[in-house]
């Protein structure tokens, strides 16, 4: 089975899926092309937990994740008791940036390919960025990757019409900024170049933007400006603070579930690195930091150790405390970040399912693992979950 699906070939899974055991509810918002940024549920139960998937466009496998979770549920794969749970997915928190990476993808790696083809490019892909992650250091490589060289035709012009406003603003934005060519493969950002996790007001990265520094991203990416809008980085569009449609439509969702439900905690995908974040060390770093109550620690810890002993993944208590998950995380307890993917390059790698003579175990067969070690450990910490609520209660 082909692994990659497009943003088109999401949508039509999901709408493949039991409308009895998933159900889609009301968009949370829209995005400023407006795009649906849509919600479903399973369960109807009083302890809610919301997952989602998305926020950084690049990081397709986390899409794909809640997808194929939600389709577990759908098909009966697995079991959650409806009664006692509600689970609120938002497959996707960036829907704009996934046209546009998909759409990147489907230039070169069409549907109609076989598996092998498939996984060849995937590795092709890999290889290329992690050479360009050798070339990194030297004399302040600016140039073409060899990962975009490969998706060179991926312009604006190849997303679909019917998403044209957003097709006619990344036409000029190319233009304005100058963008490399191919760079369309790794947009992290949401439609209009923001990215959606630097997007608060709190960020350390805004006066750096604002002095008019240039600021590359690093290693295989090193030929893309943080401080412009484009694919990623860039934390505002127009004025500092500005807060992005996609992450106001988040924040009050969050606020919502809380307010009226018992929300036992949520979790964020990203990817990779095979890593589970948790707020634990509340130092002044945290410009939130009176609002969140010490309390809550060590159910972090406990909650983020189990998932982690179940995926095998690092537990990691390190923060960037000026990051919309980290603010989340401040004020939602118990939250985990959670990073899908032993290898690196998105939005490629993660797809791979490969048994190559010679290779590391971190290696092999990562989509498989990704998806079955993150499904059990989803179900093994629910009812933990429930635990610390009532405990905080």
């Amino acid at each position: 089975m082909k692994k990659i699906l497009d943003y088109e070939e999401m949508q039509d899974l999901l709408s493949s899926l039991d409308k009895d055991i998933i159900v889609k509810e009301d968009p949370i918002g829209f995005t400023n092309f407006g795009m649906p940024i849509d919600h479903y549920s399973y369960g109807h139960g009083d302890y809610h937990l919301i997952i989602t998937g998305g926020t950084h466009s690049s990081e397709l496998i986390t899409n794909i994740f809640v997808i194929r979770f939600m389709e577990k549920l759908s098909n009966k794969e697995i079991f959650i008791d409806p009664n006692v749970y509600t689970i609120d997915f938002i497959p996707f928190v960036n829907p704009e940036g996934t046209v546009i990476v998909t759409s990147a993808i489907r230039s070169l790696i069409k549907r109609n390919i076989s598996c092998d083809a498939e996984q060849t490019y995937l590795l092709t892909f890999y290889r290329n960025s992690r050479i360009e992650g050798i070339y990194y250091d030297k004399d302040e490589n600016h140039d073409i990757k060899l990962e975009q060289w490969m998706f060179r035709y991926a312009t604006p012009e190849c997303i679909d019409d019917k998403y044209l406003e957003l097709k006619n603003y990344l036409r000029g934005l190319f233009k304005e900024n100058d963008l490399p060519r191919g760079c369309m493969i790794n947009w992290s950002s949401n439609g209009r170049g923001v990215d959606l996790n630097s997007n608060l007001k709190e960020s350390s990265f805004i006066e750096r933007v604002k002095s008019g520094e240039k600021i590359y991203a690093h290693n295989h990416l090193s030929n893309i400006r943080r401080d412009k809008l484009g694919p990623l980085g860039c934390p505002y569009y127009d004025r500092p603070g500005e807060v992005e449609r996609e992450n106001k439509a988040l924040l009050e969702f969050y606020e919502k579930i809380n307010k009226e439900h018992k929300l036992i905690g949520s979790m964020i995908y990203h990817s990779c690195g095979d890593i589970v974040t948790y707020l634990d060390d509340m130092s002044l770093k945290n410009p939130f930091v009176d609002n969140y109550s010490e309390d809550n620690t060590m159910a972090n810890r406990k909650i983020a150790l189990k998932y982690a002993d179940v995926t095998g993944y690092k537990l990691d208590p390190k923060e960037i405390y000026t990051t919309v998950d980290s603010y989340i995380k401040t004020f939602y307890p118990v939250t985990l970040l959670i990073e899908l993917g032993s290898v690196t390059a998105t939005p490629l790698s993660q797809f791979m399912d490969l048994d190559i003579p010679g290779s590391g175990e971190g290696f092999k067969h990562v989509y498989p693992k990704i998806i079955e070690s993150n499904t059990k450990a989803i179900l093994d910490v629910l009812p933990l979950m429930v635990l610390n609520y009532d405990e905080r209660s």
